[in-house]
């Protein structure tokens, strides 16, 4: 089966276009956390900038250098490789004094600071992201582009998944409905970004089509994350009774959860529970500059949601193509 990855905007007429992603410094990332660190402890929190290197590798690193096992490395979520992204990342030592930091230090890494704490750092703990975008070769109507920005800095954009959520080509998505059909085994990492990926497929559809409906500032304002309703609540719905188990769920939701069986029955077999996800995201802080053929733009989003999901709203942009070694990807 296809997947349909291309999802309807609200602004329909993008009049500008450009170029995303030249360098690494045209999309900068600084994780936002709110955490007061005990200075003691088992754990050693760094906040670190990585320039062209994807979480998990630096993340090995960490864990080569530190002399511990990866799972015993931290981190709150995973940061675009083509960029230069600030993040934490957290070490469990135990008693075991810190090795020296700054030895991993090179072009690609630089440890900002570093302290003991008593916990290990979770995945989605931070509260937002802040970005600093350029856009490169833009042409087009630059007033008409002044009007899609505040639009989006006053109503929002929608909360789509980005596409590096689902791998080149959507590979995620089709791997993930071949390990539920059992085409393919999947190792523990993997598994998770498959599971991911269907489920935010799954949302981006509802989206779509609250998009095409008009709907999607109007209630509810949270979509799915597709899984079974939490047993407290399943009595307590009046749609309990629905043949197809797509308990709690609106009949937009149904219709299109039923052209993916393959995915919603993974899914439930895999015992995810349903969550929800706002559909449109308001950006804070966001100001903008055009500078001849560079738009500047920056914006702080909450932790989950994507900045090109907001660009898509403004510039129709293509991803500058380069090529990097295979083992880091």
């Amino acid at each position: 089966m296809e997947y349909n990855l291309s999802f309807p905007t609200v602004n329909e007429n993008v009049c500008c276009q450009g170029v995303i992603r030249t360098t690494d410094a045209d999309f900068f990332v600084e994780e936002m956390m709110d955490v007061s660190l005990t200075g003691e402890g088992e754990h050693v929190w760094l906040f670190v900038e990585k320039r062209g290197e994807n979480t998990d590798f630096i993340a090995r690193r960490l864990a080569k250098h530190a002399g511990v096992r990866e799972m015993d490395i931290g981190y709150s979520g995973l940061k675009d490789r083509h960029a230069i992204t600030q993040q934490w990342f957290s070490v469990y030592l135990g008693s075991r004094p810190e090795p020296e930091w700054c030895l991993l230090e090179d072009d690609s890494l630089q440890i900002l600071s570093h302290h003991r704490h008593s916990h290990k750092l979770r995945r989605g703990q931070h509260h937002a992201n802040r970005f600093a975008l350029r856009i490169c070769q833009l042409e087009g109507d630059i007033a008409s582009l002044e009007q899609a920005l505040e639009a989006v800095k006053h109503r929002g954009f929608p909360n789509y998944f980005g596409e590096q959520r689902f791998g080149r080509g959507g590979a995620n998505v089709n791997k993930a409905a071949a390990m539920f059909e059992r085409r393919i085994k999947a190792t523990k990492s993997k598994r998770g970004f498959y599971l991911s990926a269907a489920r935010s497929f799954l949302f981006n559809r509802v989206l779509a089509e609250r998009i095409n409906q008009n709907s999607w500032l109007k209630a509810p304002s949270d979509g799915p994350l597709y899984g079974e309703l939490p047993r407290d609540l399943v009595d307590k719905t009046f749609e309990n009774d629905d043949p197809n188990g797509h308990v709690g769920c609106s009949q937009l939701e149904r219709v299109i959860f039923e052209q993916y069986p393959a995915l919603t029955k993974g899914l439930y077999a895999n015992r995810l529970k349903m969550e929800g996800r706002p559909l449109s995201v308001v950006p804070q802080n966001m100001s903008w500059k055009v500078l001849g053929d560079v738009l500047e733009v920056g914006f702080l989003l909450p932790t989950g949601s994507f900045a090109t999901s907001l660009l898509n709203e403004v510039v129709n942009y293509r991803v500058f193509e380069r090529s990097y070694p295979s083992e880091k990807e």
